[in-house]
């Protein structure tokens, strides 16, 4: 029989561990890192840990390879950079390949409303408020084609990576929630704002101009925004495409129609003037349409205020809710 290593009568004594030098393994805490040149984790958050005897205690600044962790962890960072870009970009590229169903169809819808309201009605209307009515519509049509499409590319790009499984590849990666999080909106808002453009560059012959590029660009972006986060969230919780497409179907659409697109609120009745006064949508149709008619019946620099609150809040709870990791698994 072969000799134990650590037998010290054997051929192969001193070949083996000495009983002096073993420790007990330890398992770190939870977020805490086992190596001292553990840079992934330090980058990350983590904090190093480990016994006395080894350099597991010793922290980054008093480490002799301080310097190398430090260039881990500017590696790290640019790796992080170039998944952020490369998911983003994957997002951009999903809605350019597939243009006949994500660009096409919301420019063909929109033109078409101004076709029939701004030229066939638009005859009998004359003019809203004192403004000609495809001009006193546009405003309108941009938001609730922003709002839509942001959404929808949303909640389908990231539902359909947790329904196919290929969210394990984004989930396993170094990206941080935030990262994956903004990567996904990426593309929600190129999606929302490349159809915007379209049909604003259709209406721009037709209309006398845009009184305010700088306040309308702000609130098609707040908006984009806003849907693009929901679109995660949405994204998130749904088990199926029939709660996908409620949330668009019975919440999203009615609020744009209710949002004051086609009609001034001041010429409804109640209750309807109150239940559009209650419309989040109409307060971005309101702040569109002041950006680019110069006409509005609300205070526009509050608008603007909400909208951009809203916005921080519905982003940090879609990177809160991919952060705790829960439904993102099928």
């Amino acid at each position: 029989m072969r000799p134990h290593l650590d037998d010290p009568r054997g051929p192969y004594r001193g070949g083996g561990d000495s009983h002096r030098d073993r420790q007990p393994l330890r398992r770190p805490a939870p977020g805490r890192c086992v190596f001292a040149g553990d840079a992934w984790c330090r980058g990350r958050g983590g904090a190093v840990t480990g016994d006395s005897h080894h350099s597991a205690s010793v922290t980054v600044t008093d480490s002799p390879d301080g310097l190398d962790a430090r260039l881990g962890e500017a590696r790290l960072r640019a790796a992080s950079r170039r998944g952020t870009v490369a998911l983003s970009g994957r997002e951009v590229r999903r809605v350019t390949k597939l243009w006949t169903q994500t660009i096409l169809p919301p420019v063909v819808t929109a033109v078409l409303f101004m076709a029939v309201f701004g030229g066939a009605l638009g005859g009998e209307l004359r003019q809203v408020s004192g403004i000609q009515y495809l001009w006193f519509i546009l405003p309108g049509l941009l938001v609730t084609t922003v709002s839509g499409q942001a959404f929808a590319n949303a909640s389908t790009s990231l539902y359909q990576a947790r329904n196919e499984g290929y969210i394990d590849d984004v989930l396993s990666s170094p990206l941080r929630s935030a990262e994956v999080v903004f990567s996904y909106m990426v593309g929600g808002l190129y999606r929302g704002w490349i159809t915007a453009a379209i049909v604003g560059a259709c209406a721009l012959p037709f209309i006398p101009g845009v009184d305010n590029w700088a306040l309308a660009a702000v609130v098609l972006v707040l908006t984009g925004i806003i849907f693009s986060a929901l679109g995660v969230i949405t994204g998130i919780w749904a088990d199926s495409f029939d709660q996908q497409a409620f949330i668009a179907a019975l919440i999203i659409t009615p609020l744009a129609l209710l949002g004051g697109v086609f009609y001034s609120v001041e010429t409804l009745s109640e209750p309807w003037r109150t239940l559009t006064m209650f419309d989040p949508i109409y307060y971005l149709v309101d702040a569109e349409r002041a950006g680019v008619t110069g006409l509005h019946e609300s205070a526009v620099g509050l608008s603007v205020l909400v909208a951009a609150g809203v916005a921080v809040i519905v982003t940090l709870w879609a990177v809160r809710m991919f952060r705790t990791g829960r439904r993102l698994r099928p």
